[in-house]
């Protein structure tokens, strides 16, 4: 049985943090190693290019935690989305020398991203290792997911692999595209929810 896990809203103070556990949890993928070969430095970089993205989530989005940090996710709203001031600046600040191929999977995502009908998007859940199968990404998708319900919003994400697809189709998300990634990686899911 799975005990209640507590979700609370994400603040500007928590940013550094939750890129760490984006950057843990995502760092064994076959993406994260593609973005950095180097797995001494993957932890570094990828957490320097999620802190961009979540302090622009805290800023025009919502982000939430899951008990003392363990898990997150990561969401804009339905809409064009945000432009990140300084955006490639700080990319190459925080990336070093992985900052172009990074750049390049932001293309890849831009690109397939959909323009319509509006819906918000996941750009990111992630849950420690360790604390993974219990029911925390539930959890954290569940809290947004009533909102977007409420609001009559479908939702947009890309799954990072087939455990994370599995999680979200049980949610409600179909394949909304083919599989894709830079560099002919198909690693990423393109799925959609309509609201319940």
């Amino acid at each position: 049985m799975t005990e209640a896990v507590t979700v609370r809203p994400g603040r500007a103070s928590d940013v550094g943090d939750l890129a760490v556990v984006i950057a843990r949890a995502f760092g064994p993928l076959p993406l994260s190693a593609w973005l950095v070969p180097d797995a001494g430095a993957r932890l570094v970089a990828m957490a320097g290019q999620f802190r961009l993205v979540i302090a622009a989530a805290i800023d025009d989005g919502d982000v939430y935690v899951a008990g003392d940090g363990v898990g997150v996710a990561v969401w804009f709203p339905a809409g064009p989305l945000p432009d990140i001031p300084g955006y490639d600046a700080a990319l190459e600040a925080a990336c070093g020398r992985y900052a172009p191929r990074f750049a390049e999977l932001d293309d890849a995502m831009h690109k397939m991203h959909p323009g319509a009908p509006d819906h918000a998007y996941l750009a990111f859940l992630a849950v420690e290792r360790e604390w993974q199968q219990r029911g925390i990404g539930s959890a954290l998708l569940d809290v947004h997911h009533r909102r977007l319900d409420a609001a009559g919003t479908p939702a947009y994400l890309e799954a990072s692999g087939l455990q994370s697809r599995r999680l979200y189709v049980r949610k409600g998300y179909v394949d909304h595209a083919e599989p894709y990634g830079p560099a002919d990686l198909s690693v990423l899911y393109p799925m959609w929810r309509e609201p319940a």
